[in-house]
């Protein structure tokens, strides 16, 4: 009877978990994993030099909503398994916000922006800024994002010459809202 009530206890845990994820109408916190293809260009000293790779990590945030429109707050962590070509790139930490529209009670398209620092084999770890686009798709309290976003960071100011880097990433986040 024990091992009975312990399972009935269990089943409903897991019905009203996501019954009451539903409320949160596109807005309130969320976390989730994140994972995609990461590629890292870099020019100096009259040379190029590319790597990709796999970016994996965890976000968080809270995402507020007025009518259609959808305002967030974010944070990332981040890291890659780009090591070679452009240096050993490692953890990567972001916060920023999103900017969004409801297509329906399910479907977001979103902006987002922020800062982004990147722990590196340099003196100085790297800061800049982090651009993206994205679609969101709610499946009654769990969440699932595809996304682009586009990186930039100081690697002038830290190496000390003239250099350009840019860093382009493709992401799934799955996760929850509630």
């Amino acid at each position: 009877m024990k091992t009975f009530s312990v399972s009935l206890a269990l089943a409903a845990a897991a019905i009203a978990a996501p019954a009451a994820a539903q409320d949160t109408d596109n807005g309130g916190f969320f976390v989730g994993v994140v994972g995609g293809l990461d590629v890292i260009n870099l020019e100096a000293a009259g040379e190029d030099a590319s790597d990709s790779g796999a970016v994996y990590g965890v976000t968080a945030g809270y995402d507020f909503k007025a009518g259609n429109a959808i305002l967030g707050i974010e944070a990332e962590l981040t890291d890659t398994s780009i090591s070679s070509d452009v240096g050993d790139a490692g953890v990567d930490i972001y916060g920023g916000l999103r900017l969004g529209l409801e297509m329906d009670a399910n479907d977001i398209i979103y902006l987002k922006t922020g800062y982004s620092r990147v722990d590196v084999d340099l003196a100085d770890d790297l800061e800049g800024v982090r651009v993206g686009a994205g679609f969101e798709h709610n499946f009654g309290g769990f969440v699932g994002r595809l996304e682009y976003r586009y990186s930039t960071y100081n690697i002038s100011e830290v190496l000390g010459l003239d250099a350009n880097d840019n860093r382009h990433q493709v992401v799934v986040a799955v996760g929850a809202k509630f």
